[in-house]
């Protein structure tokens, strides 16, 4: 039966990064940013108890028993990950487009940095001068 449920657990978690996946891909971050948070809060508004069920599913314990492993722990675990993929795509593409329209100078990624901190500094000390 553990197996079986393992089994489960591995098949719900596998769809939902899948379909993710896909969406971050073939459509958008921000579209798969909402599915990645409106999947899981839309499951429990329409069946809370068997969702409730499902995410308090325990794998095992770590720790001599002191640690339990739900389902709910995988959940956060995939989001995390998740979350930071989108993230990073986000940002390589904000970079990658940024280098594209402003040339191909050598600055390296820190120097990069810096100007944008100092031209964030100047647009905010014109604006106080105002």
């Amino acid at each position: 039966m553990e197996i079986l449920a393992a089994l489960a657990s591995l098949m719900v978690f596998g769809m939902f990064v899948l379909t993710v996946l896909i969406i971050l891909i073939d459509m958008s971050s921000i579209m798969a940013m909402l599915i990645l948070l409106f999947v899981p809060i839309l499951a429990v508004l329409i069946m809370p108890k068997s969702v409730m069920a499902f995410l308090s599913y325990q794998h095992l314990l770590l720790a001599d028993g002191l640690v339990p492993i739900n389902n709910f722990h995988i959940l956060l675990l995939i989001w995390s990950t998740l979350i930071g993929i989108i993230l990073y795509t986000e940002f390589l593409t904000w970079y990658l487009a940024r280098k594209a329209v402003h040339g191909h100078h050598s600055m390296s990624l820190l120097g990069e940095v810096l100007n944008l901190i100092q031209s964030m500094i100047d647009s905010v000390t014109s604006k106080v001068k105002r």
